[in-house]
């Protein structure tokens, strides 16, 4: 097993991991302006339902992975419980059969005509990325942060590049919703060349198999639920609305994957960091939660006013004028990503202090607060701001409750090498 770093993170492993979400902003960026200009605005938003549902179980994915982190970085010192691959590609593997199974029911309404092929990729995609997403969560928990930069950054290259060839040789919706599956191939191909990468193979978690399993499906429940607000919000923007309301939205679905990728992207590439330096720190409780908390809402604030002042010209210029939209409505959104991206960090922080059930209590509350706002007889546009801003600050009032003072001086504290 590769020898574990004995700090969080330094620089050197900063960058790298900087530079990977960079690099996993630009590719989705790459993806969703293509799409937009290459099909018309209907085509779109079934791609962009794609697009997010993908995105949605992957995000659900991700929770093994910061669980997995958890148990690696835990159990570094006396690793005797499960190996943690193997456990992430049967969560996976059970996953991508029910979606196969049930696709039938929910494909054809999310994807038209396209639903027979899209739901066989689909769970195909899944099954493989849960192995992406255990691998990076036990690298995280060794603490071997640029070989997981490179697994990340690897594959967002290799994302754009095949929906960038998608767009030439196949312009349709098939073709890029393809394109962008068949890059969760990338860790196994990294894994066969880079030895570092390999060696997350062996990583072992702290707890038993049972425990350990209790513990990622509270994790995956968490995740379910931030997925759902994250990246899957095109598709309860579809349960909520007409077809005639939800076919027009493309403008507006969007401008919400590029107002929150700035922040939320860079911040789901760092989740593994922020579990390492909270759990390093929980004897600490809430204290290493608020400059971090400062950063992201100031980030926030300043977002926003960018984003009402030169939003809707970029809107118009790198898509097209039919996808214009107020400066308001643009502030509005991105503000409403940092309060997702201070969720996210909230989160991180109970999941560290082992409070597994306050954790996906939070995310799961501020998921169904979001789409209850979305059936208020509002403009769609209305519906959307309130949805993402009301939601995430329910989750983090839950996870400041069961980080309050009391909770947090009962948590157990273990010195970690």
């Amino acid at each position: 097993m590769a020898q574990a770093s004995s700090s969080t993170i330094d620089k050197g492993g900063a960058v790298s991991i900087g530079v990977a979400s960079l690099l996993s902003a630009a590719s989705g960026y790459v993806a969703l302006l293509l799409a937009a200009r290459l099909l018309d605005v209907a085509d779109n938003a079934i791609f962009l339902a794609y697009w997010s549902f993908m995105f949605f179980w992957f995000g659900i994915l991700s929770g093994v992975s910061i669980e997995t982190t958890r148990a690696v970085y835990v159990g570094r010192t006396a690793p005797d419980g499960p190996r943690v691959l193997g456990v992430g590609i049967s969560f996976g593997a059970i996953l991508g059969v029910l979606l196969l199974i049930t696709s039938f029911w929910w494909s054809p309404a999310l994807f038209g005509d396209q639903y027979g092929a899209l739901g066989i990729v689909l769970s195909i995609a899944v099954v493989l990325y849960a192995g992406h997403a255990t691998l990076i969560g036990a690298l995280g928990g060794l603490t071997a942060w640029g070989s997981q930069a490179l697994v990340i950054g690897a594959d967002a290259v290799v994302r754009v590049a095949l929906v960038a060839v998608s767009a030439i040789a196949f312009v349709s919706i098939s073709g890029f919703a393809v394109g962008a599956s068949l890059a969760v191939l990338t860790w196994v191909i990294m894994s066969i060349l880079f030895p570092s990468v390999r060696a997350g193979w062996g990583a072992r978690a702290d707890v038993p198999l049972r425990t350990f399993s209790i513990n990622i499906g509270h994790a995956v429940l968490a995740a379910a639920a931030s997925a759902a607000l994250v990246v899957g919000f095109p598709v309860l923007v579809r349960i909520a609305s007409t077809d005639t309301v939800y076919l027009s939205s493309a403008p507006l679905l969007l401008a919400v994957s590029l107002t929150r990728a700035p922040l939320l992207i860079p911040l789901n590439a760092y989740q593994g960091v922020a579990v390492t330096y909270f759990l390093r720190n929980r004897s600490r409780g809430l204290r290493p939660l608020i400059p971090l908390s400062a950063v992201v809402l100031g980030l926030g604030v300043v977002g926003a006013a960018l984003a009402w002042l030169i939003g809707p010209w970029l809107m118009a210029v790198l898509i097209r004028s039919s996808y214009a939209l107020s400066g308001g409505v643009l502030a509005g959104l991105t503000f409403a990503a940092a309060l997702l991206a201070l969720l996210t960090l909230t989160g991180a922080l109970t999941l560290a202090l082992g409070k597994h059930g306050w954790y996906s209590f939070g995310w799961v509350l501020a998921t169904l607060c979001s789409l209850a706002i979305l059936f208020l007889p509002l403009p769609i546009e209305m519906r959307a701001i309130l949805s993402l801003t009301v939601g995430p600050v329910v989750g983090v009032v839950v996870h400041l409750v069961a980080l309050g003072p009391r909770a947090t001086r009962s948590a157990p504290v273990e010195e970690l090498a």
